[in-house]
């Protein structure tokens, strides 16, 4: 068999999934339409942001895949990145892990709100029967108080996530994504997408180099 090289977690899964069918298989890319119409909703709401991307996840790989994408595409941009995994020891440590009990990460969504170096905030939401039984309820009433508080300060904040699971999942995909919605919060098929989203939105300027030079 040929070993095939891959950059993403969607894309090894969607590589293997072509492989078995026999089907050609080239690696993802942010949907530039879609892409397009979430900027220009953004900017006209005419907010001024925060500089920084925020990342806090409950998933350690999905953090780390995060930070290898983002961190190509901001570096030296003046754009202050942070990434961090609310699953790791230094955080669990007699309590349990973000997955199960998502009060840890929401107060830091709340906490947020009133940091002005911020103004995209980027999140993973894993479901499954080892996680919290409605995740997306918590981490959108956080995102949404977190964007109170800005706006009352002057300041915007975007949030951009991505949900894994699937509609077999005892949360409910669905629902999980039609909640984190309403609160306003971006979301993305996959956590690649939302880190290069949440760049992009942070960044400008790699309009051209992550959704081409289209309309």
């Amino acid at each position: 068999s040929r070993a095939r090289g891959v950059s993403t977690l969607a894309d090894a899964a969607g590589a293997v999934a072509a492989g078995l069918a026999g089907r050609p298989w080239a690696p993802s890319r942010l949907d530039a339409a879609d892409s397009r119409a979430r900027l220009a909703a953004l900017e006209r709401r005419g907010e001024k942001r925060g500089p920084g991307v925020l990342g806090l996840y409950t998933g350690g790989t999905l953090a780390h895949e995060a930070r290898l994408l983002l961190e190509p595409l901001l570096a030296g941009a003046s754009v202050p990145v942070r990434i961090v995994d609310l699953g790791d020891d230094e955080f669990t440590v007699g309590r349990p892990h973000p997955m199960l009990d998502p009060e840890a990460r929401s107060a830091r969504v709340r906490e947020s709100g009133r940091d002005p170096r911020v103004g995209v905030l980027l999140l993973d939401l894993v479901l499954g029967r080892a996680a919290h039984h409605d995740p997306a309820r918590p981490l959108a009433d956080a995102f949404a108080e977190a964007r109170r508080t800005a706006a009352a300060e002057g300041r915007g904040l975007v949030g951009v996530a991505s949900v894994i699971g699937t509609p077999d999942d005892p949360q409910g995909l669905t629902g999980q994504v039609a909640t984190l919605r309403s609160a306003g919060i971006e979301v993305l098929p996959s956590n690649a997408d939302a880190a290069r989203f949440a760049a992009l939105v942070a960044r400008p300027a790699l309009a051209s180099s992550l959704l081409g030079d289209g309309p």
